[in-house]
């Protein structure tokens, strides 16, 4: 399982908004990482093609196979369906007890991997349905496997769920740490992508623990400006919405004084959007584009999940 570094980079390090597609003769490893690379453009039509076919076609490695469900479980997941996931991580855990031990990959895309994924996968399920009993237990368990097989990428989701379990505990305090690791490890690997999830789920975690609403916001709004930039659509829409959040739950007098650092920004050229009305304007027209690169299935989990109106425009 070693794909080219030009697929690798746009699936886990610099590059995350290269144009990829699937090309004759590739791997089931390289097809994965196309589909990965996909999803995180926002594409998620196209990726669920690819990972479908690997769920599918004939030959592919049980630990492909594995890593494709999970990653179409994260999408469908991404999209709100957190029960359509729970079903396909339960898929990629099953392919990933089946797959013979290889030797570990350092961006986790081993077997071994595949199961610390679909156990943290199963975990995010349980946390957006609530359940928070089964989430702890699931979460105990990715977290040691990963301790005997460490790489960072599963180390990294680990962290993020971590902190979101903690926020459904309303124990914002305990979210801070696990969000802040997952951080650094991600900027130790280079992958934009996860460093900008990352930020994003840090920002959160401090917002609700009670951080400065100002620094909060700021960084969301540079985070979604920079997932912008890298091409990066599934992390634009979340980031706006969370910083419009913010406003909204600032403490009084709070964002008017910080809200005058950025009115020089705002009225540039391309100036940020300024009040939570505007940025989920902006979150919803990243919404509209990302509808439009669903397949019927993510659509309707979308719309489910967002409350949106069946005829919110798809461009």
């Amino acid at each position: 399982m070693s794909p080219p570094a030009g697929i690798r980079a746009a699936a886990f390090g610099a590059h995350p908004g290269a144009a990829v597609r699937v090309r004759p003769g590739m791997s089931g490893a390289d097809r994965w990482l196309v589909a990965v690379t996909l999803g995180g453009q926002g594409r998620y039509a196209a990726a669920a093609a690819v990972l479908d076919d690997l769920l599918t076609a004939p030959g592919v490695p049980p630990a492909v196979a594995a890593h494709a469900a999970v990653t179409l479980a994260a999408h469908r997941r991404q999209l709100g369906g957190h029960a359509v996931a729970r079903r396909l991580d339960a898929v990629g855990l099953r392919l990933a007890a089946a797959a013979p031990p290889g030797p570990p990959d350092p961006d986790g895309a081993d077997a071994s991997a595949a199961r610390i994924d679909a156990l943290t996968g199963l975990a995010a399920d349980a946390v957006g349905t609530g359940a928070v009993g089964p989430a702890q237990r699931l979460l105990d368990t990715a977290a040691a496997a990963a301790e005997r097989r460490p790489s960072w990428r599963p180390a990294v989701r680990l962290g993020w769920v971590r902190a979101e379990l903690a926020l459904l505990r309303s124990d914002a305090a305990a979210a801070v740490a696990p969000a802040r690791t997952a951080l650094e490890l991600a900027e130790e690997s280079g992958s934009v992508r996860h460093v900008l999830k990352s930020r994003i789920v840090h920002a959160v975690a401090r917002g609700v623990a009670g951080g400065d609403p100002g620094e909060v916001l700021a960084e969301l709004d540079s985070a979604a400006d920079d997932a912008g930039r890298a091409g990066l659509l599934s992390l634009v829409w979340p980031a706006r919405y969370a910083a419009a959040d913010v406003i909204e739950n600032a403490p009084n007098g709070v964002w008017t004084a910080n809200e005058s650092a950025a009115r020089t920004a705002q009225r540039s050229v391309n100036g940020r959007t300024s009040g939570a009305p505007r940025r989920r304007h902006a979150g919803t027209a990243t919404v509209s584009v990302i509808l439009g690169r669903c397949d019927p299935v993510g659509r309707r989990l979308m719309r489910e999940a967002l409350g949106l109106p069946a005829l919110l425009p798809v461009t």
